[in-house]
């Protein structure tokens, strides 16, 4: 019997402990390791912050759906990874000492490295939890008249949450946009095209928001945030009345600190995971890493940490069958940013290989992505 261990109980750890426990059943140990009991529907915390679904609509418990698998669950926090005695060390609530491993999954996901601008914590919202998002949804009931910023951190890699946000608050405050008594901007540190990875849906992005009435802000990389202000590193100025700002990452200390044999690390300089394209972190056996802990380039989605947690299941397996494990992931994006209507944004971009590119827009995508969305929730759910 080989013991499987999966830090993480987000997309990648969900997805994968899902595959694993379908193709092993109880032959092997399956062992979930999460801080927090729920699992929770990123991408829906825009449509929470606007009213149009609720918490519980987006939640469900991980405890409750890890047993359904036949997969043991443990709520606690991972502090130590001992690459040598193959040991984690965990402590949670009801859990304290270390679990062994023959196969690792880290999925731990990033954290939010808020303390690289000052002033975001005292003064910016954010869409990065549940409580945030009614945070911000409060403000902006309460909100009559001002500036309203929204906008990505340098190092944030979230696009598709800003550009939702800034076309939801468009259609909140569409009257008064027009009568000059709100103002909407956007601000991203790079490019639009830099923020997407390189794909090239500057010119759809930028229409969309001009015709919401949205003021677009390139090349706005945030150092500061005061009361008042957003300051960039050139000590450029934005004045503010309500700010939605997604905070610059880094990877986890746990990640950071892991060494291989030879004492080497297997992260990079913001302590994210390098792995091979078959999610297998480089020169550790038995470990993959899946989701926003994994050092690829380019923005973060759900669907990738889908996919590679799909792979890194896949090859376990294998190797648990005495098989090479070949299975391998495609870094790409394949997303579509709700306008809301017409204007919603389908991309298709292959971030390692740019030939692929597929670019369509029209009111069929808010179509798909709100079905798409209800039922990922009640398939995994």
């Amino acid at each position: 019997m080989k013991r499987i261990l999966i830090l993480g109980g987000g997309f990648g750890g969900l997805i994968a402990a899902e595959r694993l426990a379908d193709a092993l059943g109880k032959e092997h140990q399956i062992t979930l390791v999460s801080t927090n009991p729920d699992f929770i529907f990123y991408p829906a915390l825009v449509h929470l912050a606007f009213g149009e679904t609720e918490e519980e609509d987006i939640v469900f418990n991980l405890t409750e759906k890890m047993k359904s698998l036949g997969v043991r669950f443990v709520q606690g926090e991972a502090l130590n990874i001992n690459t040598q005695f193959r040991r984690v060390k965990v402590t949670g609530a009801d859990f304290n000492g270390e679990i062994s491993y023959d196969y690792l999954i880290i999925a731990v996901g990033r954290r939010l490295a808020t303390e690289k601008i000052g002033g975001f914590f005292e003064h910016s919202h954010h869409l990065l939890n549940i409580k945030s998002a009614l945070k911000f949804r409060e403000a902006i009931q309460n909100f009559k008249e001002g500036n309203i910023v929204v906008g990505l951190c340098p190092e944030s890699r979230l696009p598709v949450p800003v550009c939702e946000t800034a076309f939801a608050l468009s259609r909140k405050f569409k009257t008064d946009v027009q009568g000059g008594k709100v103002t909407i901007r956007v601000i991203f540190p790079e490019t639009i095209e830099a923020a997407f990875g390189g794909a090239d849906v500057h010119r759809e992005l930028t229409g969309a928001f001009e015709k919401h009435g949205i003021e677009v802000i390139e090349n706005f990389p945030i150092r500061e945030i005061s009361a008042t202000q957003i300051i960039s590193d050139k000590n450029e100025k934005l004045d503010y009345d309500l700010p939605m700002l997604s905070p610059p990452f880094r990877g986890q200390t746990i990640v950071g600190n892991i060494r291989n044999a030879s004492g080497a690390g297997i992260a990079d300089v913001a302590a994210y995971a390098k792995v091979h394209d078959t999610m297998k972190v480089h020169n550790l056996e038995g470990i993959y890493a899946v989701g926003d802990i994994v050092a690829f380039s380019g923005p973060k989605f759900a669907h990738q940490a889908v996919g590679q947690a799909g792979v890194a299941a896949e090859n376990i397996i294998s190797e648990i069958k005495g098989e090479e494990p070949d299975a391998v992931y495609y870094h790409e994006i394949a997303t579509i940013i709700d306008e809301g209507g017409a204007d919603s944004i389908y991309l298709h971009y292959g971030i390692w290989d740019d030939n692929l590119y597929n670019l369509k827009k029209g009111r069929f995508w808010h179509w798909t992505k709100e079905i798409h969305d209800k039922f990922w929730r009640r398939l995994h759910k």
